[in-house]
């Protein structure tokens, strides 16, 4: 009884000792953190943070592959996806009138389509909400016309890196007469569901005909203006995507009528450094 108190005691001290290393350490790296901070801003370099209102699309329209009535003559429109955008900006002063605005953000983008066609006698409209939401780094040169000491136009224009997150795409099929079917499926891990007669039935699909069709990794171009007085900025930007996001991409290439699908963005910024 005796030893089980004296390890007990030790055991005790030891784990005091570790939290009390680990509390310091922790310390020690806030205030390294802010020390750097400190320093970078003392040099002209800006932190803030950024939020957006977004419209994207897929510029999809004419991908045949999207007919999901699968009718001929059935008409495709598509539309604009509200999204959003929100993150971190640090900004690199290099030349007065030459910066590097660096971003990162979590970026909501994806379209609507409907379609709509007969089936037999009956008019069938299908709309498709597709949505996928991105880590993205945009490094951008930032050319600066300076009104006032506090007050400038700023120019942006560069590449942008981003890795898809996750994903869904979800579908409302409507026919006269007879309920909606709602489907949803996840795009990254096949999970999806469809709601039928206000029921939800779970699936997953056993031969992953529905994941991954998009490719996680997405590469584009940047470019829009802000304008800033004192700490606040607005602006306007568009991100065109370069890289063709369909994960069967090099198996569709040949098939005639098909177009690459790539992101289309036009952001409405407001954001504030500190």
């Amino acid at each position: 009884k005796k030893d089980n108190l004296t390890g007990k005691f030790i055991s005790d001290i030891v784990l005091q000792l570790l939290s009390y290393v680990a509390e310091t350490e922790r310390t020690n790296i806030k205030n390294r953190q802010r020390e750097g901070i400190a320093i970078a801003k003392a040099n002209g370099v800006k932190f803030g943070v950024r939020g957006s209102f977004a419209l994207s699309n897929l510029n999809q329209e004419a991908n045949a592959s999207v007919n999901l009535l699968d009718v001929a003559g059935a008409s495709v429109t598509s539309k604009q996806l509200p999204a959003f955008a929100v993150g971190f900006a640090m900004n690199l002063p290099v030349l007065e009138s030459f910066h590097f605005n660096i971003e990162l953000k979590y970026a909501m983008k994806g379209q609507k389509t409907v379609e709509k066609g007969k089936v037999l006698t009956a008019n069938h409209e299908v709309v498709s909400l597709e949505r996928l939401g991105y880590l993205e780094l945009p490094i951008q040169p930032q050319f600066r016309l300076n009104f006032s000491e506090s007050s400038h136009l700023n120019v942006n224009v560069g590449p942008y890196l981003a890795l898809a997150l996750h994903g869904h795409v979800k579908t409302k099929s409507h026919v006269e007469g007879k309920d909606d079917v709602i489907s949803k499926f996840y795009t990254f891990t096949g999970k999806s569901f469809t709601r039928v007669d206000g029921e939800s039935r779970n699936w997953t699909d056993p031969d992953d005909n529905y994941k991954d069709p998009y490719s996680r990794l997405d590469v584009g171009l940047a470019f829009g203006v802000d304008y800033q007085i004192e700490n606040f900025h607005v602006g306007v930007s568009y991100d065109l995507g370069l890289k063709d996001i369909n994960a069967f991409a090099k198996d569709m290439n040949d098939e005639v009528g098909y177009t690459p699908i790539k992101n289309r963005t036009a952001l409405f910024t407001l954001g504030f450094d500190f």
